[in-house]
């Protein structure tokens, strides 16, 4: 009976091991803003920064300029072909009925800038 139980004990610490393994090694499995891959993904992030800097003229307090021109760098080598697909995505969605842009380019900064820093590990420079 001794031998049985330190069986269980070991088939369930192997069990938690292969559940921490497999998720370490998975891809996103949910893309921001329903994009179809990493490439529109970073698309859509890279036309989120791109629409900011349009709007703000560069004018905006400089340790967001800072964090947007950062955001556009970091996003734009990740592209690929997809920017047609990030762009066409983000005139959907801040052209919604009832859609303030303002405030879905805010979000959706946040929303890209943490992607970048939990799933790519990006360091931005601090917005002290």
């Amino acid at each position: 009976m001794r031998i049985f139980g330190w069986v269980l004990i070991g088939l369930g610490v192997a069990g938690l091991f292969g559940m921490i393994w497999r998720e370490a090694n998975a891809k996103p499995g949910v893309y921001l803003y329903g994009m179809p891959d990493l490439e529109a993904e970073a698309a859509y992030c890279l036309a989120v920064a791109e629409r900011i800097r349009e709007i703000t003229h560069e004018r905006g307090d400089p340790r967001l300029e800072r964090h947007i021109d950062e955001q556009i760098v970091f996003w734009r080598v990740r592209v690929g072909n997809a920017m047609a697909k990030g762009r066409a995505a983000l005139a959907r969605d801040t052209s919604a009925p009832g859609v303030n842009e303002g405030a879905h380019l805010h979000l959706a900064v946040q929303d890209c800038g943490l992607r970048a820093i939990a799933f790519y590990r990006q360091e931005f420079s601090p917005l002290e």
